[in-house]
């Protein structure tokens, strides 16, 4: 890396950091110089760089200001929420938006929606490379827009599969809007248990042998609500397990690569292009749009066509033009990586601020399960000292928002005091507001020394 990109490197993590407001002033090119130890020359190209990324612009005669403030999270008005992972629009860059939508518009001039396809021929031809950087391979046949996860899901619940089976498996806890349609059909449906450990894969073994398992939906990294991940012969076992037992796997890889694992390869890396469905999300990393995909095995190809021949007349699955558009022009840029970037380096350091703090914490009273990776993580309290009701009640007096877990249990008697925070929508200093506030319910709670 040349000197004056590892500078313009530096200067965006440190406008990240920092969290620089839209229209505030960076240091002078001097004093960049003095802090870099380079010349004014080097400062200057640094500069440029983030000017051409719309990271800063510049008054004659006056410095370089912040362009946009790409690091926002929505500061609410009605307190500090942490009761969700859906980041707001302008958590986006509105200058990247605007770019985004005018190119796609150009782009798409001539186009017309089609319902035979399964995607703009020239979007569906850059995605398996797109994919490949996050090591799931598969051929363009195989790969299917969608509008999001939930719907899909919704879907393949209902429909028949290849290996002809019919109970759904699922981990618990996991996601509540999956589990909330699960709860209104009649379906045969088990759980496992998913842990700051992981699974137990000897059990895992003993339900895709003994019972009629049509698929095991899991969500291997960035977990919600655990914020867990899944370590690599876990996920490698599995898929073989799968394979072995003719039991499809629905990986619900949501936020994909947004959140940095090093050497992390998805379930789908190990099987082979059989017995498992790859789902990725873009909602929580570009708000605006409303896409998803879909990596479907080979011999799955006929039944997915076929679930979306069927759905077409009461729940149409295609993204629209706007939102293909958007997201082909957004991965033919270098937005998505720096993007990508960005909210990997700053959900780094909001998790590294969690375990600092919860691990001063006492013990006793609290348990921190995750903090490992994405937008989540878990707090689980002792029933004897503190119920997770009772926390929730008290942060939402004090303007603290967050979420009970109960809902992520399919079977509620199994639901373990534990609460959901997200990170989507807080600032670093709202984040250390409101653990802060936590520590003092504990101590309210809880007289031994924290």
């Amino acid at each position: 890396m040349r000197k004056y990109e590892q500078v313009a490197q530096e200067l965006r993590e440190m406008i990240i950091r920092e969290n620089y407001e839209y229209g505030q002033d960076i240091p002078s090119i001097r004093a960049l110089s003095k802090l870099y130890d380079c010349s004014k020359n080097t400062i200057l190209r640094a500069l440029s760089v983030l000017v051409d990324e719309h990271i800063l612009y510049s008054k004659a005669q006056s410095g370089y200001y912040v362009a946009n403030n790409f690091t926002q999270h929505g500061k609410m008005h009605d307190g500090i929420r942490l009761d969700s992972g859906n980041p707001v629009v302008n958590s986006f860059s509105t200058v990247n938006i605007k770019h985004l939508f005018s190119s796609a518009v150009d782009l798409y001039t001539k186009q017309s929606r089609d319902v035979s396809k399964r995607g703009f021929s020239s979007l569906v031809k850059i995605l398996p490379s797109f994919l490949a950087e996050d090591s799931v391979y598969a051929n363009e046949p195989n790969i299917f827009l969608i509008q999001g996860i939930t719907q899909i899901l919704s879907f393949l619940t209902e429909a028949q599969f290849p290996n002809g089976k019919k109970t759904i498996l699922i981990e618990e806890p996991t996601y509540v809007y999956y589990l909330d349609f699960l709860r209104t059909l009649d379906l045969r449906v088990l759980t496992i248990p998913r842990t700051q450990e992981g699974i137990d894969l000897k059990h895992l073994e003993y339900l895709f042998e003994h019972e009629d398992i049509k698929f095991f939906y899991t969500i291997p990294r960035n977990h919600n609500p655990l914020g867990t991940v899944l370590d690599y012969q876990t996920r490698r076992k599995i898929m073989d397990l799968a394979i072995k037992y003719d039991v499809y796997i629905v990986e619900d890889d949501y936020f994909g690569g947004n959140f940095k694992i090093p050497q992390y390869v998805p379930i789908h890396y190990f099987s082979y292009s059989q017995n498992c469905i790859y789902l990725r999300s873009f909602s929580k990393e570009f708000p605006l749009i409303r896409l998803a995909m879909c990596v479907v095995p080979d011999n799955f190809i006929d039944t997915f066509q076929k679930i979306s021949e069927e759905s077409y007349f009461y729940s149409y699955h295609m993204p629209d033009l706007v939102s293909q558009a958007m997201f082909e022009t957004y991965l033919k840029t270098s937005i998505q990586k720096r993007h990508a970037e960005e909210t990997s380096l700053d959900l780094t350091r909001k998790l590294e601020l969690v375990r600092q703090t919860i691990l001063q914490m006492n013990r006793e009273v609290v348990e921190l399960i995750g903090a490992q990776s994405g937008y989540y993580f878990t707090l689980r309290f002792n029933r004897d000292k503190l119920l997770a009701k009772k926390v929730v009640l008290e942060l939402e007096r004090r303007n603290v928002f967050i979420k009970s877990n109960i809902h992520a249990f399919y079977h509620p008697e199994n639901f373990d005091n534990s609460v959901r925070i997200g990170l989507s929508k807080v600032s670093m200093e709202d984040l250390q507001i409101a653990l802060n506030t936590i520590k003092q319910i504990i101590l309210q709670n809880d007289r031994v020394a924290v």
